[in-house]
């Protein structure tokens, strides 16, 4: 009895379904580019795709779903809102032809949005396959809080909503080639930086403390990036300055310390005169290691003229740490130019913690004598 009762019920709701005419057409609607045909509706298992506005012809209808036939000979189901009585005014613009061998199919692709989702939700589609629609498609979600409690409320499961948390947006320019934000040089212990004098220093004007200027004197390369540039600002100080005594016997004395030598990103890089002993001026541990020292006597004042050059080495390793595009044009500036690099090595390479400098060249006899 119950099974003649299907029957019956079956047969009325094909009736019901039945028009004047048996020919619809595929309504896309608003967010989709192609209407699902299905195997079967127990399963919803995907048969193929109609393209918008494709014509079809109606069979029978089974609660929500339309049995179809394609023109190219397929029979499915398809949901009853997805089939129209019409055809729409632009029928095509915006299709796959699946189902059509003469078509072709469009390159681009809608992005999914909140409502295809729920869409997908309202056809009884698995989380699985909704989530595996998300990964290869491209997609515009509405992610905000408010947007994600009526995804909530329509049912959503939580894996399909952290999938369209996760999607990039469509939008979205594809990601760029990751760039080092700085490009890092390392300055070895003992690097060798000449710099000469900006201005002359007379023993009757000296204090203890005062400043002496002191610019770069030659590029200074390392691993083929210009470390430090000619004519860059470079810091000295008078130490300690002792009066002659009676009859200028012991004379009088000026010495002088390094402190650092500005690099090409602004840094100052602490150097100290070459010395082979710095251990031996215990200034050195805060001034840098002693530098030349000059004697002079009461009425014989002595003057270290301007340009006089004088040997220092980097005090402890150094990184420089330059932004890739300052990094760029001082490594072609290195390029094909005479630039001091450590001895025995190679032009780009890094200068070796043993190298030892020359001694610092000596003032003329005629203006000054550094004490040995």
């Amino acid at each position: 009895m119950k099974f003649r009762l299907g029957i019956l019920v079956f047969t009325l709701l094909a009736a019901a379904s039945a028009h004047a005419t048996t020919t619809g057409y595929a309504n896309c609607g608003t967010y989709s580019s192609y209407v699902l045909l299905y195997r079967s509706v127990d399963q919803l298992e995907e048969m193929g795709k109609l393209r918008c506005g494709e014509k079809v012809e109606i069979i029978t209808r089974w609660v929500e779903y339309f049995q179809v036939r394609t023109l190219d000979g397929r029979v499915g189901w398809v949901h009853y809102s997805e089939i129209s009585n019409t055809p729409p005014a632009a029928a095509g613009t915006t299709n796959f032809g699946l189902t059509d061998p003469s078509a072709k199919p469009q390159n681009a692709v809608p992005a999914l949005t909140n409502a295809a989702i729920l869409k997908m939700h309202t056809m009884r589609l698995g989380s699985d396959v909704i989530v595996a629609k998300i990964q290869s498609s491209p997609c515009e979600f509405d992610t905000s809080p408010g947007a994600l409690a009526k995804l909530k409320q329509g049912g959503i499961s939580d894996k399909v909503i952290l999938a369209m948390v996760q999607a990039p947006l469509a939008s979205a320019p594809p990601p760029a080639a990751k760039v080092p934000e700085v490009v890092e040089v390392k300055i070895p212990n003992g690097t060798p930086i000449e710099v000469e004098l900006n201005i002359n220093i007379s023993s009757d004007a000296v204090q203890e403390g005062m400043i002496v200027p002191m610019t770069v004197v030659q590029d200074i390369v390392i691993n083929g990036v210009v470390a430090f540039q000619k004519g860059s600002e470079a810091h000295g100080r008078v130490a300690t300055i002792k009066q002659p005594g009676f009859m200028n016997r012991p004379p009088g004395e000026i010495s002088w310390t390094m402190e650092y030598v500005t690099a090409v990103n602004g840094e100052r890089i602490p150097v100290t005169f070459y010395t082979k002993d710095a251990s031996a001026n215990p200034l050195s541990s805060f001034m840098g290691a002693a530098g030349p020292t000059w004697e002079f006597r009461k009425g014989k004042p002595v003057v270290i003229t301007a340009g006089q050059r004088f040997q220092t080495v980097v005090h402890g390793n150094a990184v420089l740490k330059l932004p890739p595009a300052l990094a760029g044009s001082l490594q072609a500036g290195a390029q094909g130019q005479a630039a001091v690099q450590a001895p025995g090595q190679p032009v780009g390479s890094a200068m070796s913690p043993q190298t030892v400098p020359p001694a610092a060249q000596p003032l003329p006899q005629s203006v000054a004598s550094p004490k040995p």
